[in-house]
C-alpha cells in the first residue's frame, strides 16, 4: 500500500462524518462523490483507490488496481455475491452487519406487541365513536410474558430482538447456520444484544426449523438472502406453526415461500403475519397479502435508520489504516 490510503466515499454521510474520518490520519486522502449510485462510485473509480465505501464496486474496476476493500452500507449483500457471481479474492468485503440492530428489533418487539395488545382492533372499535356494547373482554390484552418466539437468523439483529423480548419475559429459541458458534465478534452498539449467545433456551441448526417452530407464539425473521436461506421457511415450515402463531419477516421476501405463506393467511391456519420485506419490491398491487385482515404490511422500513453507521465505518477505516482485521468481514462463498 502506498503512503498515502486513498478512500472514496459514495454515501450521503454528513459533513460532520467526514471531517472526522478524514481527521483519523494524516495518510488518508479520501475522495467523495456527491453521489451514492453506481455512476457516482464509477466517477470515484477513475482515481486509484485503497479503499471504497459504497454500496457496490465500481462497474470497472481497471482505473484502480489498488482497491483492496469494499465496505458496504447494507447488511445483506446478495447483489454482490451468490447465485454463480464471482467475488474478486482480492478485495475483502464487509458489511453493516449489526448497525440496523436496534431499530429491527424495536419494530420486531412492537410488531408483537401490535398483536398481543390488539392495537389495530382497539383502534377499529374507536372509529366506530362510541362504547362498545356489553362486555369488553373481546379487546383486552394477551400477556407476552411466557410466550415463546423463535428467532430465525441469530446474528446481530436476531440477538438484539433476543434481548429485548428477554426483558419482556419471551422465551426465546434462535435458529443459525451453524449452532455450534454461539458468540458474535460482529459489530454492535455497546451494551446490546447477546454477543455471547446466553439468551436462548436452546440454539438449533436449520434442519431443526420445522421442529422448533412447533412451539413458536411469534417467529421472528432474520436471515440474510443466501442460496441456503432461499425458500428456507418452507411450506412444510409453515405448516408446522401453531394456529395461533404470527411471523415477523425482517430479513428478505424470498427467504420464505410466500405462496404457502398468502395461502396459510388466507385460510386461517395461523394468526398472521407483520411484513416488511417482500420477493418483489414494491409490493404489485396484485399480491394477495394486500387484502388479507390478518397481515400488517411495511415498506421495508424496519431498519431505516443510518444512526450506527457512522460508528461502524469509523472503526473498519481505523483498522484498515492500522492494518488491523476488519469487522463484519463477508464470506463470499456463504454469502454473508
Amino acid at each position: 500500500m502506498s503512503e498515502a490510503i486513498r478512500i472514496g466515499i459514495a454515501f450521503d454521510f454528513d459533513a460532520a462524518t467526514i471531517a472526522a474520518l478524514g481527521s483519523m490520519s494524516p495518510r488518508l486522502d479520501l475522495r467523495v462523490s456527491d453521489r451514492k449510485d453506481q455512476a457516482g462510485i464509477d466517477a470515484l473509480a477513475t482515481m486509484d483507490l485503497d479503499g471504497l465505501i459504497a454500496q457496490s464496486l465500481p462497474t470497472d474496476r481497471s482505473g484502480t488496481p489498488s482497491l483492496r476493500w469494499l465496505q458496504v452500507l447494507s447488511a445483506g449483500v446478495e447483489n454482490l455475491v451468490g447465485r454463480g457471481r464471482a467475488w474478486p479474492a482480492e478485495i475483502v468485503l464487509t458489511n453493516a452487519r449489526g448497525a440496523y440492530a436496534l431499530p429491527i428489533a424495536q419494530y420486531t418487539i412492537g410488531a408483537i406487541l401490535r398483536v398481543a395488545e390488539q392495537v389495530d382492533q382497539r383502534r377499529e372499535q374507536q372509529l366506530t365513536g362510541r362504547w362498545p356494547d356489553g362486555s369488553a373482554d373481546a379487546l383486552q390484552g394477551d400477556q407476552i410474558r411466557g410466550k415463546t418466539l423463535v428467532i430465525v437468523g441469530y446474528g446481530g439483529i436476531g440477538r438484539e430482538i433476543a434481548r429485548l423480548a428477554a426483558a419482556h419475559g419471551l422465551r426465546v429459541l434462535a435458529v443459525k447456520a451453524d449452532p455450534s458458534v454461539r458468540t458474535d465478534d460482529g459489530f454492535r452498539v455497546p451494551g446490546t444484544g447477546d454477543p455471547d449467545g446466553s439468551i436462548p433456551e436452546r440454539i438449533v441448526g436449520i434442519d431443526a426449523l420445522p421442529e422448533v417452530v412447533s412451539e413458536a407464539d411469534f417467529l421472528s425473521i432474520t436471515l440474510p438472502l443466501t442460496g441456503r436461506s432461499r425458500g428456507v421457511v418452507s411450506r412444510e415450515v409453515i405448516a408446522a406453526l401453531p394456529a395461533h402463531a404470527w411471523l415477523i419477516n425482517t430479513g428478505r421476501g424470498p427467504v420464505v415461500n410466500e405462496v404457502a405463506l398468502a395461502e396459510s393467511l388466507a385460510a386461517g391456519r395461523i394468526g398472521g403475519a407483520v411484513l416488511d420485506v417482500f420477493g418483489e419490491e414494491p409490493l404489485p398491487t396484485s399480491s394477495p397479502f394486500w387484502h388479507l385482515p390478518n397481515v400488517v404490511i411495511t415498506p421495508h422500513v424496519s431498519g431505516a435508520t443510518q444512526e450506527h453507521l457512522a460508528p461502524l465505518v469509523t472503526e473498519n477505516l481505523r483498522r484498515f489504516v492500522a492494518g488491523e482485521p476488519l469487522i463484519n468481514r463477508v464470506d463470499p462463498e456463504r454469502g454473508y
